[in-house]
């Protein structure tokens, strides 16, 4: 019985031994590419809750460069519209929904707000954020690369989501 064991252990430790000289490294960063909508400058990344949140559109287009902000992202305030594909599983009120830009370090500098509504599972409502409010401090000085998106529903459990993706906008002086 020991034998066998012995010979378990030293077929279990030589499996591993090829294994051990490459250590896994951090999660590669999304690369921004079509997402299945066909959005191009636009990385899928992370998603929860039972209401799907579809990215449709931005305006000005993902991978623009937008000038005249100033010294601070606060200067863009407003000048940044997303609009969103809701489609829910559930049936429920949203309270509201927010829609949130960040630079690399994930400050968030830009975010979008609308207000409550309710959604009927598997009926798609779009809707639309404005990104006017601002983080304000320093850590959003212009030039400054977005380069994050998160969009979240915020509501009962039976709509609460959010989704993430990856993109690319540059605000300048």
């Amino acid at each position: 019985m020991a034998r066998a064991a012995l010979a378990l252990a030293a077929v279990l430790l030589a499996s591993c031994v090829g294994d051990s000289t490459t250590a896994p490294g951090p999660p590669a960063r999304p690369t921004p590419s079509p997402t299945p909508s066909g959005v191009p400058g636009l990385a899928d990344g992370a998603s929860t809750g039972p209401t799907t949140i579809a990215f449709l559109s931005a305006d000005p287009a993902l991978g623009s460069t937008i000038a005249g902000c100033g010294a601070h992202a606060s200067g863009c305030a407003g000048r940044i519209r997303m609009r969103f594909r809701l489609t829910p599983t559930g049936t429920g009120p949203v309270l509201f929904c927010t829609g949130f830009l960040h630079a690399a370090d994930k400050t968030g500098c830009l975010q979008g707000r609308i207000g409550a509504f309710g959604l009927r599972a598997g009926e798609a409502q779009t809707v639309e954020v404005v990104f006017d409010t601002v983080d304000g401090s320093d850590r959003c000085r212009t030039p400054l690369d977005l380069t994050d998106l998160a969009f979240v529903v915020e509501g009962t459990i039976e709509v609460a989501s959010r989704h993430e993706w990856g993109l690319h906008l540059s605000l300048v002086r």
